[in-house]
């Protein structure tokens, strides 16, 4: 399901290069520690099939060490959500990108 609601939400907007990031669970993922790389593979100059790498995640940043804290009342409480991200654009490592997401939705950022 992550890979196909990925490939929906990117349709026509991809290129050879390129690669997602994702481990929303309102868009195929299972939790938010389980982070889901998928690189489309193209022929024709159209993607034809996706390949996909699932990586389980100690800790993605939550209000709490170890992520999904049991009083949470939110998704974004439990860490970073990250719904669908470009992480290499035709070739190119987005850093910067990826860097700012993950600060965003820092513990230091959600705890008074």
């Amino acid at each position: 399901e992550t890979v196909k609601a990925q490939a929906t939400k990117f349709r026509g907007a991809l290129s050879a290069g390129d690669v997602i990031v994702t481990n929303s669970p309102t868009a195929g993922g299972s939790h938010l520690p389980d982070i889901t790389v998928i690189t489309p593979v193209f022929a024709e100059g159209e993607p034809v099939f996706y390949c996909a790498s699932r990586g389980h995640h100690a800790d993605v940043g939550g209000t709490t060490p170890g992520s999904m804290p049991a009083d949470s009342t939110s998704l974004s409480e439990e860490g970073a959500v990250i719904d669908g991200f470009l992480l290499v654009a035709k070739g190119v490592f987005d850093e910067d990108g990826i860097r700012d997401l993950l600060s965003m939705r820092s513990r230091s950022d959600s705890m008074p």
